[in-house]
């Protein structure tokens, strides 16, 4: 790794005598990290004899995100990581290592006594962790540092620390993208397309600015411009994924995903091309694991049975399937029978396909069994990573490369409905409202599997 000489926040930064607290938020890979491997790497070998702590998420996400850099700078013969030991010798000096994933977290440093500590991604460390780790933090001389990107303007670290920071024997510095000067222009290009102005993920990891998560969450997402009868005809397909959210009285909905080579583009693009969605309670009729491991069969096979798409903006109600598929099931007591029993013939609504991998939402470990028992052998547990996955689908909306064809009208809804949750936000941790979710959770699983 060559060498790059700070300057800038990361040369002010490193000159700067430390204060007790001392914190680098802002944009994504806009030299935070690298200005704090500096100044660390300068008091490891400076500062007298004390116990430092380098705190992470996990281990493994510090190993990744600060412990490899720091390879980088001085060579791997200068740095001797020992996981199991939870310690790491730089430049002949041990430190130790945590991770700091749970609320109890704390309790791995009681009673410790420290005189420097270096925290990665200090948004993802609970709050009882930080308060425990100010309080080991008493030799003479003792400072923290931070490095973080911008949220939610309710998160501790910003009510607690930045705000109060003038009062507090604190200093902070604010880095955006513009602060690195030896960040690729491209790369950077990419960067910004990828976090799509308009979001609130552009105000953070661009903008560096902490922002509330509120109203809906696809703000971006346009009818006219994301939504499309159908992939092109001149267009090649190269790839199928299909999406499976479970739900026992919740709806089960599958959202079949086709990567396509299409003339005059750079890269793949994805089209969101068939969707299923059953609602048992509206239909009052409940299926088993069997059941929908069928209706998946089928709806890879080319068929399917939905509940009716809403119209208006409206859920679909009770009775919609018996009119679509023209019985009169609930008369005859099917609200209580097995959906084997009564299954009506499904609608064509394409060629069979060979799906590369089925994403299951990870809490349906027996629908999951069910599917391999029955030959799915590709079905396994997703990835359910809710704002990376979020964050993925707004990326893959602003470039282009996702569209949502027409088909999916229960796809469409979902999207155009998505908001954040008013009620997560004080925690400072936000997520969107687990309402009408359905068709959006099984596209974010194979989202969050490229």
């Amino acid at each position: 790794m060559e060498f790059q000489c700070p300057v800038g926040k990361q040369a002010q930064f490193i000159l700067t005598e430390p204060a007790r607290i001392n914190l680098l938020y802002g944009s994504v890979r806009s030299g935070k990290t690298n200005g704090v491997n500096i100044k660390w790497l300068h008091d490891i070998v400076s500062l007298p004899d004390g116990n430092m702590l380098m705190v992470g998420n996990t281990i493994n996400s510090l190993y990744r995100n600060v412990i490899q850099d720091i390879k980088r700078l001085i060579g791997d013969r200068n740095v001797d990581f020992r996981r199991t030991l939870k310690e790491v010798t730089i430049l002949g000096r041990t430190i130790w290592m945590e991770g700091a994933d749970k609320e109890d977290s704390y309790e791995r440093i009681e009673g410790e006594s420290l005189l420097a500590a270096y925290v990665d991604e200090w948004t993802t460390i609970p709050e009882s962790f930080t308060d425990m780790l100010l309080s080991r933090l008493s030799d003479s001389g003792n400072r923290l540092y931070g490095t973080c990107n911008a949220g939610s303007p309710t998160h501790y670290l910003y009510r607690r620390f930045i705000q109060r920071s003038h009062e507090l024997n604190m200093r902070t510095w604010k880095f955006t993208l513009d602060d690195n000067p030896w960040i690729d222009s491209q790369y950077k290009a990419d960067l910004i397309s990828e976090y799509p102005i308009g979001t609130v993920f552009y105000d953070r990891y661009i903008l560096g600015n902490w922002v509330s998560a509120t109203g809906l969450v696809f703000q971006l997402f346009d009818r006219a411009r994301h939504v499309v009868s159908s992939p092109p005809s001149s267009a090649k397909l190269i790839e199928v994924r299909v999406g499976a959210d479970y739900g026992t009285h919740n709806p089960t909905s599958f959202i079949m995903l086709e990567k396509y080579v299409v003339p005059g583009r750079h890269r793949p693009v994805w089209y969101a091309t068939r969707e299923y969605y059953w609602d048992s309670v509206a239909e009052r009729l409940q299926k088993t694991d069997g059941d929908y491991s069928y209706d998946l069969a089928q709806f890879i096979a080319g068929s399917t049975l939905s509940s009716v798409p809403p119209r208006g903006g409206e859920c679909a109600t009770v009775g919609t399937v018996e009119a679509q598929a023209g019985c009169s099931r609930r008369s005859h007591g099917a609200s209580r029978a097995s959906a084997a029993s009564i299954r009506p013939e499904p609608r064509v609504v394409g060629l069979p396909r060979y799906p590369t991998s089925i994403e299951v939402d990870p809490s349906a470990a027996s629908f999951i069994l069910q599917l391999q028992r029955d030959g799915m052998r590709k079905a396994g547990s997703a990835r359910n990573d809710v704002l990376s996955g979020i964050r993925s689908i707004a990326s893959m909306l602003a470039r282009g490369d996702l569209f949502i064809c027409s088909s999916c009208p229960w796809l469409i809804w979902s999207i155009e409905n998505y908001t954040w949750d008013k009620s997560s936000s004080p925690s400072g941790n936000e997520m969107p409202m687990k309402v009408n979710d359905h068709p959006v959770d099984a596209l974010r699983y194979i989202v969050n599997s490229l």
